[in-house]
């Protein structure tokens, strides 16, 4: 539009330099007619120079490439026509608005396929909402908190177990490969626990749900999927297993260090103006695992 006005003061000053040619008026007139059109077509075309300077100065070009499983939401979901959602999908847009950069999403087949990504360079950033272990800060470097995710006991809303003690000698359901199995097998002889393992966990919940077994282990964000997606319900003991704060892994170079320095302090943006609870809590069916993040009983070693 501006353009476009520019073009239409410049035809009707080159007019009146016509006219005013016609009318006996002096070259100099006409001239600096000229003189001011060129000056202005100048000062547009710096003008646009000067702003795309800005731009580039403010980082604006730089592209991070996300390295993610994309297998399902509240996680991250990359569907068959590639389009991405879940938290690790809106956390990613929000840093892109936040800092001008290009987020481009690659998805890996699995865990171990990300991290493969992340050593060979191909992604810059590993992201699935994946746990902040001790045995993963061996190998990489890890952001701040975003959320914690908690391993917690579920029972039949109307039961009396209140306590670890109060299950004793009952059944208790894991998902076999789940962190908490190995948690509830070293606890089971203290309190005499009978473990059923579960190759499915929904098949697990939905037995703890019929009573046909009286408590299940996992963690808060897949209990809360549970109830959403098969239309149960349970309550969760206030006594808590251990849990994990969740966060992104860049690898251990100069590089790494450095954007995952520069995402750490987006986190803590999202984190004071309230961004990173209200996409934590829209994936967590309200939740706001956020508050969870670097509590005592959170362990890094698992």
């Amino acid at each position: 539009m501006v353009k476009k006005n520019m073009m239409k003061v410049l035809s009707a000053a080159a007019v009146c330099a016509m006219v005013l040619s016609a009318c006996g008026s002096s070259a100099s007139e006409t001239t600096t007619a000229a003189t001011t059109a060129a000056a202005a077509e100048e000062s547009t075309a710096e003008g646009g120079e000067s702003e795309a300077a800005e731009t580039e100065a403010a980082g604006e070009t730089r592209t991070v490439i996300v390295g993610t499983v994309g297998n399902g939401e509240p996680y991250s979901l990359v569907d068959d026509a590639g389009n991405w959602t879940g938290i690790e999908a809106d956390l990613w847009a929000e840093v892109a608005e936040r800092t001008g950069w290009t987020v481009e999403m690659k998805q890996a087949g699995d865990l171990a396929s990300v991290f493969g990504e992340l050593e060979s360079g191909r992604v810059d950033v590993a992201a699935n909402c994946f746990a902040i272990t001790e045995k993963r800060l061996e190998s990489y470097l890890a952001s701040d908190p975003i959320y914690g995710d908690a391993q917690v006991i579920i029972v039949q809303p109307d039961s009396s177990y209140e306590t670890f003690e109060d299950l004793r000698g009952l059944k208790m359901g894991v998902t076999a490969g789940q962190a908490a199995q190995t948690t509830i097998e070293e606890m089971a002889p203290e309190y005499d626990w009978e473990v059923v393992t579960y190759e499915d966990t929904a098949a697990g919940f939905q037995d703890c749900a019929l009573g046909r077994v009286d408590a299940y282990a996992h963690t808060v964000s897949q209990i809360k999927k549970a109830e959403q997606a098969q239309g149960l319900e349970f309550r969760m003991l206030d006594e808590k297993l251990f849990g994990n704060n969740v966060g992104w892994w860049f690898a251990p170079t100069d590089e790494g260090k450095e954007l995952r320095d520069a995402c750490n302090e987006v986190i803590a943006e999202m984190k004071e103006d309230g961004t990173l609870s209200e996409i934590v809590s829209k994936w967590m069916y309200g939740e706001d695992m956020t508050q969870l993040a670097g509590s005592e009983w959170l362990s890094a070693d698992r």
